[in-house]
């Protein structure tokens, strides 16, 4: 006969009947070159808007291999992650900006405080938040981002982590145009171009995605970040996005913890005996103290075992 095994996880979990309107975070993708004549002319006055922007929009800047002769270090740097972003919007020319995926593509000059206003001015559909932090070695990095869906969402949804240098500052220009100074370039797309699957969403539900670089072709450690966003593949529509911050992580919910894996857990077992285990993670932002893990078999529950210690956030 075979026997059907349920794993049960019991923590206390409290979550928010009522939330504040969320902020929407504005994403800019702008694509750029240090041999293009038209990026210099036009970044300055982009980057100016968007720096006086920072609670509306945040940004990536993807450099590109053209006009002639090609050699911009920050294409080089990552030809693969470029390329991916190019060909994913289909950009044929330099500079070029995606406002929120589709919302908007053209010129950076085309984009203008009324059009930030009025797009930030919605609803955000996801709340989105980062934090970053340096290996102890300081040759790698490591990104925890949080995505949580204040309504149901359905679709072809991923989320993607862009480890960023803030400010990139050179003494004579690396190209042919003459700019020195270059802002929130993309150094690695993580875990990787495709960015991670994400499933559909029920209001309140929220999924933790952990991603890690070592570090290669950086100018300044103490310039790294990252961007995070969420979009869906199919429409290019980016729903959140959000800057990495470096100190803690605040969790969006005070207590709440997760089955991260269970071994030894067959679902169906004929005969013999099974010694199944669950690893316990602490999502919450208070101290997990105590949880309860039940073992069922056709619905009866065979055994109950209460856990006590104390697990911090992501322990």
């Amino acid at each position: 006969m075979k026997k059907s095994l349920v794993l049960f996880f019991f923590a206390c979990l409290i979550f928010p009947a009522i939330h504040a309107q969320s902020v929407r975070m504005l994403l800019a993708e702008g694509f750029t070159s240090t041999t293009c004549g038209p990026c210099a002319s036009q970044n300055p006055a982009f980057d100016a808007l968007l720096k006086s922007n920072t609670d509306k929009i945040t940004s990536i800047k993807y450099h590109m291999s053209w006009p002639a002769p090609g050699n911009d270090p920050m294409y080089l740097h990552n030809t693969v992650d470029n390329n991916a972003r190019r060909t994913y919007y289909n950009v044929n020319s330099v500079p070029h900006v995606h406002l929120n995926g589709n919302l908007f593509n053209g010129m950076p000059s085309q984009i203008t405080q009324t059009m930030l206003n009025n797009y930030a001015n919605q609803p955000a559909v996801f709340d989105v938040a980062l934090q970053h932090r340096l290996s102890a070695g300081n040759d790698s990095i490591y990104i925890t981002m949080i995505i949580k869906a204040n309504q149901a969402v359905t679709g072809n949804l991923v989320a993607h982590i862009a480890v960023i240098e803030k400010e990139i500052h050179f003494t004579s220009a690396p190209g042919t145009n003459g700019e020195k100074d270059f802002y929130n370039v993309m150094k690695a797309l993580l875990p990787s171009k495709n960015g991670t699957s994400l499933p559909n969403f029920e209001a309140n539900q929220y999924m933790v995605v952990e991603a890690a670089w070592k570090l290669a072709n950086v100018y300044n450690i103490d310039q790294l970040a990252a961007v995070g966003f969420v979009q869906n593949v199919t429409t290019k529509q980016v729903y959140q996005a959000a800057n990495s911050t470096a100190g803690p992580l605040v969790p969006f919910f005070a207590n709440d913890a997760e089955v991260k894996s269970i071994v030894n857990g067959n679902t169906q077992n004929c005969s013999g005996t099974m010694k199944p285990k669950a690893l316990i993670v602490n999502n919450g932002q208070n101290p997990l103290t105590s949880a309860t893990v039940e073992f069922s078999i056709n619905g009866q529950v065979l055994k109950t075992i209460n856990w006590t210690g104390s697990l911090a956030f992501r322990e």
